[in-house]
């Protein structure tokens, strides 16, 4: 079976598989959370783990990582001003699209 997303009401509900419930530790009515893995997939979470008892798949370390590489980017001069990203989004899908600002 796929998983599957319905809307009920005004809520949003997901039927996950079995075999990718008991994989992510899930029970059935758990509460969970979606998260971006390092390899760039999505993993499901329990929102019911607290810090210390959420699984160490590196996710929160290379969150980190991301963070103050872009520090450090900013720092070094390396970002491109706001203004000119919100210039060049505002273009998208234009006739007169403008490159990405350095």
């Amino acid at each position: 079976m796929p998983t599957q997303i319905a809307r009920k009401g005004r809520a949003v509900t997901i039927e996950i598989p079995e075999d990718l419930l008991r994989k992510a530790n899930l029970s059935v009515g758990d509460a969970v959370e979606w998260t971006l893995t390092p390899a760039g997939s999505l993993a499901l979470r329990s929102s019911r783990h607290t810090n210390a008892e959420k699984p160490a798949d590196g996710y929160d370390d290379w969150k980190q990582q991301e963070i103050q590489a872009g520090f450090s980017e900013i720092e070094a001069g390396e970002s491109a001003p706001n203004k000119k990203v919100i210039e060049w989004l505002r273009s998208w899908g234009s006739k007169n699209e403008l490159p990405p600002p350095l």
